[in-house]
C-alpha cells in the first residue's frame, strides 16, 4: 500500500528533448545508472553507452533492467548489436570499418563517429547519423585536440551535405559556451561527455547544452531540475 502511494507522487518525465543532443557515457571513468535515469527524466533525448572494459553481455543486461523501458528507445550500444535488437534500443553505433550487422533492420538507426572527411566518406551507407571529432580540446581526454580549424569543419559538413550525407554531429569538447558556435557552422548536432559527467549535477550541465544550442527554441520544462 505504502509502495502504491509512494508512486502517485513520482512525477512524469519531461518530453524528451530532440535526439541530436547526444550524451555518451564516459569509457574512463565509472558513471551512476541513477544519475542516467534523472537524465532520462530531465529529458535526455539519446544516450550512446560506451563500452567498458570490465563489462560483459551480463553488465549490460543488468544496467538496462535498471533503467525503465519508456527510456530504452533512447539507449544505444556500441557492442553486442544483439541485444539492441532483443531489447528494442535506439540503434547501434558502429566503428570504422565495421560492417552493418546481418539482416539489420531499417527503422533501427546505425551511426559511426568520424574524424576526416574521408572516414565519413568511408561509413556504409546506411547511417542515420555521423559523428565528426574533435572539433574542440577534450574536456575528458588530455591531448585530444581539434587538427583542423573551424571554418574547415564548416566546409567538411558543406560539402558532405551536397553529396547528400546523413546528418552531422560535432563531438569533443563540447560545452554551453561553444554550442552555438557548433550549430553555427552548420553541424546538426552536438554529442558530449566530460562536460555533463564532470560536473557537479550532470543533469543541470545537459539542460544548459540544451538551452545553449536551441536557444529561445528549447523545451519548456514541467518543473526544475
Amino acid at each position: 500500500m505504502l509502495k502504491f502511494i509512494k508512486g502517485l507522487f513520482v512525477a512524469e518525465p519531461e518530453v524528451a528533448a530532440p535526439d541530436n543532443l547526444v550524451l555518451f557515457t564516459p569509457s574512463r571513468t565509472a558513471w551512476n545508472v541513477k544519475v542516467v535515469n534523472k537524465l532520462f527524466h530531465a529529458g535526455l533525448g539519446r544516450l550512446h553507452v560506451q563500452p567498458q572494459r570490465e563489462w560483459k553481455i551480463k553488465d549490460y543486461e543488468n544496467f538496462l533492467k535498471q533503467v525503465p523501458q519508456i527510456f530504452h528507445n533512447r539507449i544505444v550500444l556500441e557492442e553486442h548489436p544483439d541485444l539492441v535488437l532483443k531489447h528494442r534500443l535506439g540503434g547501434f553505433q558502429m566503428y570504422q570499418g565495421d560492417r552493418i550487422p546481418g539482416r539489420w533492420p531499417k527503422s533501427v538507426p546505425l551511426s559511426c563517429k568520424c574524424h576526416s572527411y574521408d572516414e565519413m566518406r568511408s561509413v556504409p551507407k546506411g547511417c542515420r547519423y555521423v559523428f565528426l571529432s574533435p572539433l574542440y580540446p577534450s574536456v575528458s581526454k588530455r591531448d585530444y585536440v581539434p587538427q583542423r580549424t573551424p571554418r574547415e569543419f564548416q566546409v567538411i559538413v558543406e560539402r558532405w551535405r551536397a553529396e547528400g550525407g546523413c546528418p552531422v554531429y560535432g563531438l569533443g569538447g563540447i560545452t554551453p559556451k561553444n554550442a552555438a558556435h557548433v550549430r553555427a557552422l552548420g553541424l546538426d548536432g552536438i554529442a558530449f561527455i566530460g562536460s555533463v559527467w564532470e560536473t557537479p549535477n550532470p543533469v543541470h550541465a545537459f539542460l544548459e547544452i540544451e538551452r545553449a544550442w536551441y536557444g529561445k527554441d528549447a523545451r519548456k520544462l514541467k518543473r526544475k531540475h
